[in-house]
């Protein structure tokens, strides 16, 4: 398969097109690209924001999406460590996460002395709503062709339960430990409040899945009219690309803390047995890997190198299609 000889991007990627140097589109718009986001700026927010929060005597500053994985793990110990805040861990729980992941979660959060909440819903509803997603034509191209179905149903559901905790205990931010090849490059995506927009908007995003599968997702996917109306209303900060996000840096730091790589998960994850089924369907349907677009981010970002990206993104090994195969089981049997 061709490949842009600058980062990864596929010839099966959507819209794509490759130069007489196998340069592609998206490497092209990227050195062209001058609205950028202004990181000073939003490291200025993020520094109010911080400070409102510990000027006001609360048990918690920040609820923090954790979910075992190197991202979040490393995200706890930075805001903690670095910035002094008191923290609430919050892991939602799919159903698939590694036992691995879990005792990382223990031995780090023991080190670090933080409060941790699960959230598991019941077991019936995710894998429906698993499954459902797995399909084609669920979610828009503008959203697919950044990730699987599987994986965006499930980040939302993260996010929603993270809302839903931070507003029933006050909490005023909500933590999430995406990685900057997770985002679009955009300050609307690094800090901002969930309810700027419109409800109905939302709900038209999440209906193919409600279709098919019952009005009871919308209460998973999203939050309630009312929850919305919160004032004030949590905000959430993706903070990778303002603290800094280098992976050996990360690995060194978390290991230190006893977070050890669980073995059953695909080499694009570091927590969850999940994830691997995406990868499957999304090539089966979408003819590209679901971490395309964030492993070229990566590299076009000097994060990663390309040879790692490809190693990510290059066809499934046999453990993944197996762990795959095993999951997809798992789901349809309840």
């Amino acid at each position: 398969m061709k490949r842009c000889t600058r980062c990864v991007l596929p010839e099966t990627y959507p819209g794509i097109t490759f130069d007489s140097d196998g340069v592609c589109s998206l490497c092209r718009q990227a050195e062209n690209r001058s609205a950028l986001p202004s990181y000073d700026k939003l490291r200025g927010r993020l520094s109010e924001l911080l400070e409102d929060c510990k000027s006001v005597k609360r048990r918690y500053d920040a609820l923090v999406a954790f979910s075992g994985g190197k991202d979040s793990t490393f995200l706890i110990h930075t805001l903690k460590e670095k910035y002094g805040l008191s923290l609430l861990a919050c892991t939602f729980d799919n159903g698939y996460m590694s036992e691995a992941s879990f005792r990382n979660m223990r031995t780090v959060l023991n080190a670090m002395d933080v409060d941790h909440l699960i959230v598991k819903p019941r077991a019936d509803i995710m894998n429906k709503i698993f499954l459902g997603s797995s399909e084609p034509g669920i979610y828009p191209p503008h959203l697919t062709g950044f990730g699987s179905g599987i994986c965006i149903s499930c980040i939302r559901m993260v996010t929603t339960m993270s809302l839903r905790v931070a507003i029933e205990k006050g909490i005023p931010l909500v933590m999430l430990g995406n990685s900057p090849g997770q985002l679009i490059q955009s300050e609307n995506e690094i800090i901002f409040q969930d309810n700027k927009i419109p409800y109905e908007l939302r709900k038209n995003l999440f209906r193919p899945l409600a279709d098919r599968l019952g009005e009871e997702v919308y209460d998973y996917v999203m939050l309630s009219k009312e929850e919305y109306r919160t004032r004030p209303f949590p905000y959430t900060v993706n903070a990778f690309p303002l603290i800094g996000y280098d992976e050996r840096t990360i690995y060194d730091t978390i290991s230190k803390l006893g977070w050890v790589r669980p073995e059953d998960v695909d080499p694009n994850s570091s927590n969850c047995r999940l994830n691997s089924l995406g990868i499957v369907k999304h090539l089966e349907h979408y003819g590209f890997h679901p971490y395309d677009y964030e492993m070229s981010l990566l590299v076009q970002q000097g994060i990663i190198t390309r040879e790692e990206a490809l190693r990510r993104v290059e066809d499934p090994a046999e453990t993944t299609l197996t762990l795959s195969e095993e999951v997809e089981k798992s789901l349809m049997s309840s």
